[in-house]
């Protein structure tokens, strides 16, 4: 599976399971640490990945935002 549908997949999980949205919301902006637990959870993806399609635009911003709970797709979007 590629980087990007991996991110995708932890988008829509995280979206759609309130248990993973607290995990992730509970680390707040902690860029390791989410990335970490998403590894860890079977998502195979690196920060540089989320960059990469966060330029491309392929990702909205409420897939962004959800992801991290806040944390390093929100950093990506004030960066717009």
């Amino acid at each position: 599976m590629s980087a990007a549908a991996e991110i995708e997949r932890f988008a829509r999980d995280v979206l759609g399971n309130d248990a993973l949205r607290a995990e992730v919301a509970a680390l707040g902006t902690d860029q390791d640490a989410i990335m970490g637990l998403a590894n860890a959870r079977g998502y195979q993806f690196t920060r540089a990945d989320v960059e990469a399609l966060r330029s491309s635009g392929e990702l909205n911003d409420e897939q962004l935002a959800a992801v991290a709970g806040g944390g390093i797709f929100v950093q990506l979007l004030k960066r717009r």
